[in-house]
């Protein structure tokens, strides 16, 4: 039991590191902004990175676990933007030619 807990605060404190790093390397001028940038870089790599490791990565070592922590804490938030950005600009063509595909279209 406390290797589960010691590997899951590895894992944290991995993800934490990698979401502190870009804002460490920036010019964020509010100390608010930077904290927003962490909590949510640390929140995307406690829940995405373990949903990524049990699919891509299942029975790799616990410092693999925390690489990818740490790089999905690193680079989770931009990734976002980036694809909040690409569904903001095409989700509404994409979504129609998915449901034309669901629902078979007129043809």
């Amino acid at each position: 039991m406390d290797s589960i807990l010691l590997t899951r605060f590895w894992l944290l404190l991995a993800a934490v590191g990698g979401a502190v790093l870009p804002v460490a390397m920036s010019d964020t001028g509010s100390r608010r902004r930077a904290v927003v940038q962490v909590v949510c870089g640390t929140l995307i790599a406690v829940f995405l990175a373990p949903a990524f490791q049990r699919q891509f990565l299942p029975d790799a070592l616990p410092e693999v676990q925390a690489g990818v922590s740490f790089l999905v804490g690193c680079f989770g938030l931009k990734v976002t933007i980036i694809v909040q950005r690409l569904l903001e600009k095409h989700g509404e063509g994409v979504a129609e030619r998915v449901i034309e595909r669901i629902a078979g279209g007129g043809k």
